[in-house]
């Protein structure tokens, strides 16, 4: 820049700063989140998680014609060779399941068999589900499960991932939840994407480089880590004492706070509600519901911090009766579709992403041989 000397220091983390223009997402301070201009709470009230992906990765919200087209494209793409689903099984099963998915996309780059972008990149939004759901059963040894025709991408992943029968409802809430996981602005996973996309590798390596870094409990682990914590409190009457204890050991609270919300997360506020109406409607896990509440309320008047999607995502996930380590993959599944978008809005107007760093490391040392270096 013009009258900068050396290299123009930003805060840690990129904290606030722009590093470019998006025409794909945006969320605010105020608790404002937008898909390509359309408020988040619209498109959860009204919209499918196909239309949703369409706008996502397209930019507008599909006509009918298009939305089926769109549709069925998911679902002729989502068989995954038998060769992937070999190397997953062969990872064992101490893997962990976003490694599993992670070996499984790069291995896609290998398989597959699109050859234009817009094919790939579409493989790899159809199958990721599939890899989700199978990332944790194959390395235990057991069979694939494979989606089912006549389903909705939400409802085949849920059959994927559960061994029980999902209501209506539940399938609804599922839905708005994989709704509010596809897309988050410049969030770590997407920006590691851009990074990857700007060094013109293509969607495989891109979508391996985000799985890597949704991987992080303070990202995509997130979810996980929250209900385990849950599942320690255990008891409403707890919370207090539970909150005593973590901020005296000096741990962190996970599924609270966000970089960008500061009052609330509007997904947050809208899991809430759902979960609440679970509860209702199955005439259990009141207790649940009431141990969020609680916790929540405990930390907002100690820390003002607000809840965000994480947190009540994971129990909404618990009441349908998926695993725990699912919960992240389950992220990825609908993400991909956020990740894809960014990676084509990164190619469009490329530039290499290579920021600068200043050195703070010691000069001017002179190389000693081995045997005369002191331990």
């Amino acid at each position: 820049m013009s009258g900068v000397d050396g290299p123009l220091r930003v805060p840690k983390g990129l904290a606030g700063v722009s590093v470019t223009d998006t025409k794909i997402s945006k969320s605010a301070a105020d608790g404002t989140l937008i898909y390509r201009g359309y408020p988040i709470a619209d498109l959860a009230a009204k919209a499918s998680f196909e239309e949703t992906a369409f706008l996502v990765v397209k930019g507008h919200l599909p006509a009918k014609g298009e939305l089926r087209e769109f549709e069925e494209g998911l679902r002729a793409r989502s068989l995954v060779d038998r060769r992937v689903f070999e190397i997953m099984k062969g990872l064992g099963e101490r893997a962990h399941p976003i490694d599993v998915i992670r070996t499984a996309v790069s291995a896609l780059g290998s398989v597959d068999r699109e050859t234009d972008m817009a094919g790939k990149e579409a493989s790899i939004e159809a199958k990721m589900s599939v890899l989700a759901a199978n990332s944790r059963r194959l390395p235990l040894g057991e069979g694939p499960r494979v989606s089912k025709s006549g389903l909705g991408f939400a409802s085949d992943l849920l059959q994927m991932l559960t061994k029980q029968e999902a209501s209506d409802f539940d399938r609804w809430v599922f839905e708005r939840v994989l709704i509010f996981y596809m897309e988050h602005d410049m969030n770590a996973s997407s920006f590691t994407v851009r990074v990857v996309a700007s060094t013109l590798a293509d969607p495989y390596a891109a979508a391996s480089a985000g799985l890597a870094s949704l991987k992080g409990p303070l990202h995509g682990g997130a979810n996980e880590a929250a209900m385990e914590m849950l599942l320690e409190v255990k008891d409403p009457a707890k919370a207090k004492e539970f909150l005593d204890g973590t901020f005296r050991e000096g741990r962190k609270l996970m599924g609270f706070g966000h970089r960008v919300y500061k009052a609330f997360d509007p997904r947050a506020r809208l899991c809430k509600e759902y979960l609440k109406q679970m509860v209702e409607k199955r005439g259990e896990g009141a207790w649940l519901y009431d141990l969020c509440d609680a916790v929540e309320r405990e930390m907002w008047e100690r820390k003002k911090i607000p809840p965000n999607l994480d947190y009540y995502a994971a129990p909404i996930f618990y009441l349908l009766g998926i695993e725990v380590p699912l919960y992240t993959p389950i992220f990825a599944a609908s993400r991909v579709f956020g990740w894809m978008a960014h990676y084509n809005e990164q190619v469009e107007e490329n530039k290499l992403i290579r920021p600068d760093s200043v050195y703070v490391g010691p000069t001017g040392l002179k190389y000693v041989p081995p045997e005369d270096r002191r331990s």
